[in-house]
């Protein structure tokens, strides 16, 4: 394929080379008659900016990688909305890298983009493992770390208290008359897992219910991972009335078994999900969730790359919303 160059665009236009870039720049010493027909012939001979020039001249590509482990997930690809409505707004592109929560997957597509010269990542780590984190702190490129509480990285994070959240939301399954409440949660070493869990216990505790370990299911965060886990539940004759999922993806799955095992929902046990994605509203019955912000992770952690008022930010912490449907 052959690119079209400032030098066909001077000889098109009968001017220098050096006209055609000012022009195209936008640049105040060139006058307004002969910038139009530079214009004018640069579009009709179709031509497009080399980037990759621009980027060495200027020592920056205006690109921020964004390493993801899922953008088809509705979570992340709100979160994503948020990234790319932000990065336009201050003039970059970006490149999206799904690591499948794969860790060596990860560790690839963070060199891919250090190989591109990024000026930025934005990145939601698998936490299997930080060896790549740690290693990417070595180089001079700012990154940021979405939706996940990494201890002791430190580097800039933005991500919900789920702490918080969790006492939130088991507290409600009480005051609803719930005395058995399962947990239902992602991977040990998955943080807005854990934290959500350790919500769930201070909750408990606080209003004397005994935890009982058999209660808490950990595993896969889809759809396949809440189906399962309440199986695993009827399967042990374990009692529960209540459901505290860590995600919306996974509570689909729970619903699903519940209605399998012929469990009516909310008379029988009351499900309560977690980040209120599109779909929640619509399924049958409908959601109870904690409605996260997550337009604005990614809006805040663009921002906390490059906006001299929110770089010197170590962490922003944000807080969701219980809404309350037809699940509870």
């Amino acid at each position: 394929m052959s690119y079209v160059t400032v030098k066909d665009i001077a000889k098109a236009a009968g001017v220098s080379t050096n006209t055609v870039s000012r022009a195209l720049n936008g640049k105040p010493d060139v006058n307004q008659e002969t910038k139009q027909k530079v214009i004018e012939v640069a579009h009709k001979l179709g031509y497009v900016s080399n980037r990759s020039a621009l980027s060495l001249k200027r020592q920056k590509s205006y690109i921020v990688g964004v390493v993801t482990e899922d953008n088809a997930n509705p979570f992340w690809a709100e979160v994503l909305k948020g990234v790319e409505a932000t990065a336009k707004n201050y003039g970059y592109h970006i490149i999206i890298a799904n690591t499948s929560r794969n860790y060596e997957t990860e560790f690839e597509d963070i060199k891919m983009m250090l190989e591109r010269r990024v000026d930025g990542l934005l990145i939601s780590p698998v936490q299997e493992k930080y060896d790549d984190l740690f290693r990417l702190k070595k180089y001079d490129v700012p990154f940021v770390i979405m939706g996940r509480h990494v201890e002791g990285l430190d580097v800039p994070m933005v991500y919900d208290d789920g702490v918080r959240g969790g006492r939130i939301v088991t507290n409600y399954l009480i005051e609803k008359g719930c005395k058995n409440i399962a947990f239902v949660g992602a991977q040990s070493y998955n943080t807005a897992s854990s934290e959500r869990c350790k919500g769930y216990r201070e909750a408990l505790q606080k209003h004397q219910i005994d935890l009982r370990e058999e209660l808490i299911k950990t595993g896969g965060i889809e759809i396949e991972g809440g189906y399962k886990s309440v199986m695993d539940l009827a399967a042990n004759r374990t009692e529960f009335d209540g459901i505290f999922v860590y995600n919306d993806l996974m509570a689909l799955g729970v619903i699903k078994a519940l209605k399998e095992l012929k469990m009516r929902i909310p008379e029988d046990v009351k499900v309560i999900g977690y980040d209120d994605i599109s779909y929640s509203s619509f399924v049958c019955p409908s959601l109870t969730t904690m409605r996260m912000k997550k337009f604005e992770i990614g809006e805040i952690a663009f921002k906390m790359l490059f906006d001299s008022n929110e770089q010197n930010k170590d962490e922003v912490v944000l807080h969701s919303d219980l809404v309350i449907r037809e699940s509870a």
